[in-house]
């Protein structure tokens, strides 16, 4: 699910630097912060799951 969450919030990031003309730069700097935001939960999450399950993937 958070990989999905990272997908849609890059094509959306996507299409705000096609655009980037039309959009403040502030608006661009918060679209980026919220990107790296939602990259930084999924990678979290998953060394959180790794790291929960790391006992099981053993045997």
């Amino acid at each position: 699910m958070a990989a999905s969450i990272v997908a849609i919030s890059s094509i959306r990031l996507l299409r705000a630097f096609v655009n980037a003309q039309q959009i403040p730069d502030n608006k661009l700097m918060w679209y980026v912060i919220i990107h790296r935001t939602f990259v930084f939960s999924a990678l979290l999450l998953d060394y959180l799951d790794r790291l929960a399950f790391e006992s099981h993937r053993r045997h």
